[in-house]
């Protein structure tokens, strides 16, 4: 697909909404984009991953500047409907008087984004451009048999771990679902799991190091050491940092965990120094810790077992041809009013 200014080349259903519906109605009166920004190439790439066909029952959460109802109303045609609710009543009002003014089938409502809009249930597909602390079992309790939820999901107890989720409820109320590189914003603070430590340095808040170990002194140590550690360019090829980054957390090596520092997030493990032979380690050894960002990779000591241990797994992974994101299996599972997504080896 190319785009320019005025013209959307192509012949799928998603150009044609494109070619109908101009994206300059829906801007701001600045000809600036409606916070929450998202950009109209995005758009139209997320709605082409929906497999929308006319007739369908759509539900958007989050309704930003309403042109991405307005795209789905065109697709789905008078025999469908496309609801979008907002908890803003300023983007909700903004959106119905475009829709009208310009006759767009869509209709834009203000509530409680979590709890869906159960009134016209079910749905063929529900489209969330945000991430959730946890998945709502209202939203999946309002998706139709063979309906698709596609939205942003943590797919680790880990801080920092974001993708995207193909959600698939089959005939049977079984639900399928698949993952893909992508970081929608935040809908609610990240739930961090009482197993897991977080610690985080006393002269900068934005660095942290989270473990599912309890050690916490262990894991400031860790911290600690990747400030100080040495930074070389990364070593892997433009884009594989992702696929490593969700591999290492569908694999859960010993001494896992995530991170920020002034090289940006990342994920590592971390160990103590071994003793004697073999994996045995003593408990009072010096910690050792190797941590890669997308465009760094830090360890400190050098050289050490830990970066040995991590080059190993690096390998292991180029071994299995380097997997990407959605070809790892992923989990979805129910945990009281809400649902987690998972990833496994």
């Amino acid at each position: 697909m190319t785009i320019t200014r005025n013209t959307i080349i192509g012949t799928d259903a998603v150009a044609d909404a494109a070619r109908a519906v101009p994206h300059e109605i829906y801007l701001g009166p600045d000809g600036d984009a409606v916070e929450p920004v998202v950009s109209r190439t995005t758009t139209q790439q997320d709605l082409r991953a929906l497999g929308l066909r006319p007739n369908m029952r759509v539900l958007q959460i989050g309704t930003g500047s309403g042109y991405p109802a307005a795209l789905m109303a065109h697709i789905v045609g008078p025999g469908g409907h496309v609801l979008t609710i907002d908890p803003d009543p300023a983007l909700s009002v903004r959106a119905r008087e475009l829709f009208v003014a310009h006759g767009h089938r869509a209709i834009a409502v203000t509530g409680n984004e979590l709890a869906g809009h159960p009134g016209r249930a079910p749905y063929d597909r529900i489209v969330v451009a945000g991430t959730p602390a946890a998945i709502p079992a209202a939203w999946i309790d309002q998706l139709a048999r063979d309906g698709t939820l596609v939205t942003g999901c943590s797919v680790s107890d880990l801080p920092g771990a974001y993708a995207v989720a193909h959600i698939v409820k089959t005939p049977a109320d079984d639900l399928h679902v698949t993952v893909h590189a992508g970081r929608y914003p935040l809908m609610q603070p990240p739930a961090v799991p009482s197993h897991v430590t977080v610690v985080a340095a006393t002269d900068h808040p934005g660095y942290y190091l989270a473990s599912t170990s309890d050690d916490h002194q262990t894991a400031a140590a860790f911290l600690a050491l990747l400030r100080a550690g040495t930074a070389e360019p990364w070593p892997g090829g433009p884009g594989e940092y992702l696929d490593l980054k969700h591999w290492l957390l569908a694999r859960l090596p010993r001494g896992l965990f995530t991170t920020a520092t002034k090289h940006g997030e990342g994920i590592g493990i971390g160990d103590r120094a071994p003793s004697g032979s073999g994996l045995a380690t003593r408990p009072d050894g010096p910690p050792e810790a190797v941590m890669i960002t997308p465009t760094h990779f830090v360890a400190h000591p050098q050289e050490s077992p830990t970066w040995a241990r991590f080059l190993d797994l690096m390998d292991d992974w180029r071994a299995e041809g380097s997997r990407t994101m959605h070809e790892l299996d992923a989990v979805i599972l129910r945990e009281g009013d809400s649902y987690h997504v998972r990833l496994n080896d």
